[in-house]
């Protein structure tokens, strides 16, 4: 069996504003260094108000809810939006629907025994798990037909 290293993800989200379409990209790396990819993009008008930002909290959702579902313990997330760590530990205060359930689901998810740990990262830096992210999250809304 390989030698154990830390689990990390990098998430991002993005926004159309001619289509009104949201979306996120990124991946999780496991312990064993095997990557696993996140996508998505919607276009509920609640969400689609708060632009890339809905796709950054879906973005985070996922890769947590993936970690869980690979029954890990610890995960570090890095992230260009600071809302990504601020809501969920409270130094942000939840204002809006959006905010309030990724914080409850961040906590949860902590109580059920996943640590997280959040590390924020300038956007369009050249970082190149972010970059990646990015460029997963503006694939994820080119690849959704408006209806």
């Amino acid at each position: 069996m390989a030698n154990p290293k830390r689990s990390y993800a990098f998430v991002d989200g993005s926004f159309d504003p001619k289509t009104k379409v949201y979306g996120f990209g990124g991946f999780l790396v496991d312990q064993y260094g095997k990557r696993h990819y996140v996508q998505g993009a919607g276009d509920d008008p609640s969400l689609a108000k708060m632009r890339n930002i809905a796709g950054e909290v879906l973005g985070a959702r996922a890769v947590i809810t993936l970690a869980q579902r690979l029954k890990m313990h610890k995960l570090t997330i890095f992230h260009d939006y600071e809302g990504i760590a601020s809501w969920p530990s409270g130094k942000w205060k939840c204002k809006t629907t959006l905010s309030k359930d990724y914080a409850q689901f961040v906590k949860k998810a902590m109580r059920n025994g996943l640590h997280l740990y959040f590390e924020q990262v300038k956007a369009h830096s050249g970082i190149g798990g972010n970059e990646e992210a990015d460029q997963l999250a503006k694939l994820a809304i080119k690849l959704v037909s408006k209806k």
